[in-house]
């Protein structure tokens, strides 16, 4: 579940990447509205089958949502110091 039927990587993989970002091309932000759709059924799907050993939510969200084309770091680095 949650695997690329082309080449049995988690997906979305290269390819799909590709081919989402084609296709939304127009739309970026309705790109991310369907990642972050996505990420949420991938969760649960993957809570459901193995509770214990399935991703964490970070990898899933790295996985799903952080490639889009809204991404940012986690977490912000700190400010320069401008002494």
């Amino acid at each position: 579940m949650w695997c690329c039927r082309a080449d049995g990587r988690p997906w979305p993989c290269a390819d799909a990447r590709l081919l989402l970002k084609a296709e939304f091309d127009e739309d970026p932000a309705a790109l991310t509205i369907y990642l972050a759709g996505l990420y949420h059924e991938a969760a649960h799907d993957l809570y459901q089958l193995n509770p214990h050993d399935g991703p964490a939510p970070r990898e899933l969200f790295e996985r799903f949502v952080a490639w889009g084309p809204f991404r940012r770091p986690i977490v912000d680095p700190p400010p320069e110091d401008r002494a």
